[in-house]
């Protein structure tokens, strides 16, 4: 089936609604049943007038995961599956995510969920579950483990 609108109008619609990295919005456009042909020029054409740029689209998506206290490993995960390079990802993460602001965010969602970082949770399952949740959501080990640690005797 043969798409009503040229690649590149329905590319500027898609881009007016959100960021897209190029391979996110390639597949989109193929998706849609556009010629590669096609395709390629208008991503040229994006490029050109700098409404698709990978260096723009990581920074402004480790901004927004960082704004919601994600895991590095999380953000990488995201940003490879939307296409960008794994390259320019770790780049990108060792220059706009540091190691200190994940410790930072561990910290963030400890007092989250118990309050003061002083105040010990009495239940150790919690305090277990907490750390799970933690792992599982992409936080290193080593961040985590410190506040174990610290609340073994609960």
């Amino acid at each position: 089936m043969k798409p009503k609108e040229p690649a590149l109008s329905y590319a500027l619609t898609l881009l007016g609604r959100r960021d897209y990295s190029t391979r996110e919005l390639e597949r989109k456009l193929e998706g849609q049943g556009y010629q590669r042909e096609e395709i390629m020029a208008a991503l040229a054409r994006l490029r050109e007038w700098n409404y698709l740029d990978d260096a723009t689209y990581l920074r402004r998506q480790i901004d927004k995961h960082l704004a919601a206290k994600k895991s590095r490993s999380y953000i990488r995960q995201r940003l490879c599956l939307a296409g960008l390079d794994p390259q320019l990802v770790e780049e990108g993460l060792d220059l706009y995510y540091p190691p200190a602001q994940e410790r930072e965010n561990v910290r963030f969602w400890w007092q989250k969920y118990f309050g003061d970082p002083e105040c010990s949770p009495q239940d150790k399952r919690v305090i277990i579950r907490w750390a799970r949740r933690m792992y599982a959501a992409g936080f290193p080990a080593e961040e985590i483990h410190p506040y174990l640690d610290d609340h073994k005797e609960s």
